[in-house]
């Protein structure tokens, strides 16, 4: 008899340990699997985020050179010379490449809106508000064309651009 209540003893005890490894392992494995899907998550918003910024930035790139081609246009225009067909050639590819980055650019903005950024969509739209309207308001075969005012234009675009970089970068910084 005592045998027997020693050996129902053992078997509880062991039960009951078994019992306990076996929730401790589940609730671990469940604890895993939530650390790797907020890894994933958080991997996930820094390579959108990544991505957002080379957009961004092949936006600024492509505008630059464009900037550049209308710099050389109304130099060529104010010191009455020809512009070479070789750079209006140039030019128009420019724009092409401007246009192909504004698409790329709308697919980072909707992913910006899709994270919930919010200010981050706005400051990337002011930037490309103001592309567009230097591109809508600087063109060659244009008569009065302002330097100045052009370069005030690329300054206002530099200043939006690092604006943005830096939202961009706290919010990089905070995933």
């Amino acid at each position: 008899m005592i045998e027997v209540i020693s050996l129902l003893d053992t078997t509880a005890k062991v039960a009951l340990g078994a019992l306990i490894a076996g929730m401790s392992g589940y609730w671990l494995s469940g604890m895993r699997v939530k650390q790797n899907l907020n890894q994933q998550r958080t991997e996930h918003q820094r390579e959108i985020i990544e991505g957002v910024a080379q957009q961004a930035e092949q936006v600024h790139h492509i505008f630059m050179k464009y900037f550049e081609l209308i710099q050389e246009y109304m130099n060529a225009t104010k010191n009455r010379y020809d512009w070479p067909e070789s750079r209006k050639s140039e030019f128009y590819l420019v724009i092409d490449e401007l246009v192909q980055s504004f698409n790329e650019l709308t697919a980072a903005e909707s992913k910006l809106l899709l994270l919930n950024e919010k200010h981050l969509y706005k400051s990337l739209r002011k930037f490309r508000s103001k592309v567009i309207f230097f591109r809508r308001h600087y063109y060659i075969d244009k008569k009065d064309l302002n330097d100045k005012e052009a370069q005030e234009l690329k300054r206002e675009i530099s200043k939006l651009r690092e604006q943005f970089f830096d939202s961009l970068s706290d919010r990089y910084a905070q995933v």
